[in-house]
């Protein structure tokens, strides 16, 4: 440029310059810089000069000035997150998708026109870097130690167009920044493949929701639970808001499912199904008082007639311990299976990727460092928006958080009740029913008082200490000692007569013992359980025990339940020479499912009970060390060693029975079934690899602090954590230190839970006890109690007719659109934050 042209062009001040004067001293022509220093106190001292602090480099000055243009240029929605790396990424010509994010209202684009050039992509790491544009004469003070020719005079060509010159020192910068790009997108892309595979497990698996015949509109819950007291248009009434109309519910059956389905699952997916089977109308029964006649409601008459046996379909034991189906005997005799489940190999190939991934330093650094920023997010957000929350919840008419929904995701069925209430129920049984002959021992029988004569103990005696089911700090580390603790009294004999449903009087006791909890839960009204109960894979028959014991005596509710937990105990079968090796205990596990699932006329109380069965536990000490005793795992039938097999195993023999089975119980109308196992409580981090794997939920995932990339994707992928602190705190982990907290802030799906109420509650509200200690320890506010009890409702097994009259009528969709104040409580705006926080992080 000409001297002309620079004397009609404004003057630039310098950094050092102070640009804060008055309109007053500009219009009396006061430009002094001491005066105004020292009008404001800011005078140079020798350890303080505000000029010097003022000042900035060149490079950073022009990056300053970019991103405030920008910003101009693009406002940021609060709830969107600005990419962290320091990029200086201009050229946006390629990948530029449809970037759309979730609001109130739907989904909606985020770039409602291309933006102008020098606009950053604020949802993308773009791998082009394009030169840095200088419009603006920026002077600085001379200086000895630094480079003039840093200083570039670009010519002004221009908004967007690069000037022909850039110093050494931006280049650099910018290389840097490709660099770290690239380094994003290499990570980015690890951590997809990841939920890809888990995916492709859980898809195949039909573990997904909407996949489950159970939740279809059409399925009919039996016995009808009581009619709800509000109305649904009363209910949405009381808040217009989310007064939305009912979606198709293909958009809950898997439409906008973009998993990567492998060419078998592709061609099962063409195979025509069965439709489901309408359930027949419910008999007409007077509606029974809650708490009261407890089964009274249920008859087997509904269930009849049984479905006719499935005469095309059959299934058999493969070479692999799989069992397998097959559409017809040609299909049979050429070993093609309908549906093709992954080998042993394939699958600790598919762990291997998973355990190398979660292995990997940066990628762990990387994991880490979003975490982080999601607690913060959270912590800002609470700061901010507190007040509203609560002033949200306060319009909201007759709900709060003790008449919300909450189901107790996690409690074993043997240790349902609180201590005081066995101890009461087994002195009500010995002053009333001393003469009842309850077991066969030594080769007579022996009544109830003659066992009490054994243990030279009377009604008078006992007492909570001296039935000793607390675990106390004698239980720490010592999941043996906690074991024990099942034992009145420290006796096996009463832990058989009142806690077992096989024993010489078929569970008698401990059917009306669990009759009277089920009538505190009917009275509580609000509170749900899934309790699990034990199937050992000792003998065939044991399914039919169980259903029996169920059905006959009509253990049947609407607050009900049942998960199936399998102990891992093959080592002890193996000594006691139940078992000849492991394939035998899969055969007593899933024969009869599979046998129940082709003709239910074979086992009619079995298909009974399933109707009301979610899924399958997997149960023990997981503490225990685990060693690899094989390069090269055998197959179950070949697996004759006394060893326990490692968990992950276990894991993926649960898994791979239950695939078939799935299928073909859908495909006959019938319920399916999920994999919830105990894991991450304590032992090996490999556990959790497993239950990303194959897993639908999990119970515990303590050890998740210590693994930060599968913490990260069980984040992403909302994988369901049923936790239990006061469990924890006294067997693995003080409850200061118990991660429940963290996880919650961060956004984590965490439910609360009891686990053992025998042993650790003090109530007979178990579970208001775990939310009520954890308001204490942890500060939780109304809203973040009544946002942990939507959580166990939506992680729990219970129908989808169920589902809507407790949380709303699409509850199924994300965010404020799925989310109906009136019946869960929640502030649309924790919703809103919730999901865009997910949506943000999932579109990185």
């Amino acid at each position: 440029m000409n001297g002309e042209s620079n004397a009609q062009t404004p003057q630039i001040l310098s950094a050092d310059e102070d640009l804060s004067i008055p309109i007053e001293q500009i219009k009396e022509g006061d430009s002094s810089s001491e005066e105004q220093e020292n009008d404001y106190g800011q005078a140079k001292s020798a350890i303080y000069d505000y000029a010097s602090e003022k000042s900035l480099s060149h490079e950073e000055s022009r990056l300053f000035y970019q991103q405030n243009r920008d910003s101009r240029q693009y406002e940021p929605d609060p709830y969107v997150r600005m990419p962290r790396a320091r990029t200086v990424s201009l050229n946006h010509t390629e990948g530029r998708g449809s970037r759309r994010r979730w609001r109130s209202g739907g989904y909606t684009d985020l770039m409602a026109r291309e933006p102008g050039p020098g606009v950053p992509d604020r949802h993308a790491y773009s791998p082009q870097v394009a030169s840095i544009p200088v419009n603006v004469d920026c002077k600085r003070d001379a200086r000895p130690d630094q480079d003039k020719a840093s200083v570039v005079d670009a010519p002004d060509d221009g908004p967007g167009i690069a000037g022909p010159h850039i110093s050494a020192q931006a280049e650099e910068s910018v290389l840097r920044d490709n660099s770290i790009n690239n380094e994003l997108r290499e990570m980015s892309s690890m951590i997809q493949r990841v939920l890809n595979l888990r995916h492709k497990y859980i898809a195949l698996s039909l573990q997904r929701p909407g996949d489950n015949p159970k939740d279809h509109p059409d399925w009919k819950v039996y016995p009808q639970p009581p009619k709800p007291v509000w109305t649904e248009e009363t209910t949405l009434s009381t808040n217009p808001s989310t007064t939305i109309s009912r979606v198709n519910s293909n958009t809950f059956f898997g439409a906008e499912q973009d998993l990567s389905m492998s060419r078998s699952q592709a061609s099962l997916a063409s195979v025509a199904e069965e439709p489901v089977r309408p359930r027949p109308a419910t008999p007409p029964s007077k509606q029974r008082k809650p708490g009261q006649d407890i089964g009274s409601d249920f008859a087997m008459s509904y269930f009849d007639p049984m479905p006719r046996r499935d005469g095309t379909m059959d299934f058999e034991l493969d070479e692999g311990s799989v069992y397998q189906v097959y559409e017809t005997a040609q299909a049979r005799l050429e070993k093609r299976p309908w549906i093709k489940v992954p080998t042993l190999r394939d699958y600790y190939m598919d762990l291997n990727v998973v355990k190398e991934v979660s292995e990997d330093g940066p990628i762990k650094s990387f994991a880490f460092r979003e975490l982080q920023i999601l607690d913060g997010k959270f912590n800002l957000y609470t700061l901010e928006n507190s007040y509203a929350e609560m002033m949200e919840s306060k319009g909201v008419p007759h709900r709060d958080f003790y008449n919300v929904r909450k189901v107790d995701t996690h409690v074993h069925h043997s240790a349902c009740m609180n201590s005081k209430h066995l101890l009461r129920f087994i002195k009500s049984k010995l002053k009333k029913s001393a003469s009842d002959i309850v077991m066969f021992r030594d080769g007579k029988q022996m009544t109830l008082q003659d066992v009490f004569d054994s243990l030279h103990m009377t009604a008078y005696d006992l007492s909570i200490d001296t039935l000793d089911t607390h675990a106390h700090t004698d239980s720490f580390h010592r999941f043996d000692k906690f074991n024990l603790k099942y034992n009145p009294v420290g006796s096996s004999r009463l832990r058989e007569i009142f806690l077992k449903t096989d024993n010489y009087i078929q569970g008698r006791y401990f059917a009306e013992l669990t009759r009277e909890v089920i009538a505190d839960l009917e009275n509580s009204k609000y509170q749900m359980v899934e309790w699990r109960v034990s199937i050992y894979g000792r003998t065939l028959d044991e399914w039919d025990k169980l259903a029996a014991w169920v059905i006959d005596n009509r253990l049947v509710s609407h607050n009900v339940r049942w998960l199936i937990q399998i102990p891992r105990l093959y080592s002890l079968y193996k000594k006691q020479k139940i078992v000849e090796n492991f394939e035998q205990l899969i055969v007593n596990i899933f024969q009869p499912l599979y046998e129940v699932t082709r003709d239910p006329s074979s086992h009619p109380k079995l298909h009974a009970f399933l109707h009301r069965v979610i899924g399958f536990d997997s149960v023990d000490d997981e503490s225990k060390v685990e060693r690899r005793y094989y390069r090269k795992f055998p197959t179950p039938r070949d697996w004759t060693a006394p060893e326990n097999p490692m968990y992950n195993y276990w894991i993926y023999f649960l898994w791979a029975n239950m695939v078939a089975l799935n299928h073909w119980r859908k495909r006959r109308g019938f319920g399916t079934f999920v994999l919830r196992p105990h894991c991450g409580e304590a032992g090996d981090v490999e556990h959790l690899q497993s239950a990303v794997l194959c897993c639908h939920s999990i119970s515990h995932g303590l050890l998740l602090r210590k693994a930060s990339l599968l913490q990260y994707i069980f984040y992403l992928d909302q994988i369901g954590i049923a936790m239990s602190p006061l469990s924890n705190n006294a067997l693995f982990l003080a409850y200061d230190r118990n991660p429940f907290q963290v996880y919650f802030r961060r956004g984590l799906n965490v439910s609360l839970s009891t686990d053992d109420p025998l042993q650790f509650a003090y109530t007979r509200e178990p579970l208001i006890e775990e939310y009520s200690v954890a308001a204490q320890i942890c500060k939780l506010s109304a809203a973040d109690m009544c946002e942990l009890a939507q959580h166990s409702v939506t992680q729990s097994g219970f129908e989808y007719e169920l589902k809507q009259r407790w949380l709303g009528p699409n509850y199924q969709l994300p965010g404020v659109q799925g989310n109906n104040v009136a019946k869960t409580n929640v502030p649309n705006m924790r919703e809103e934050f919730r999901h865009n926080t997910l949506e943000n992080e999932r579109e990185m």
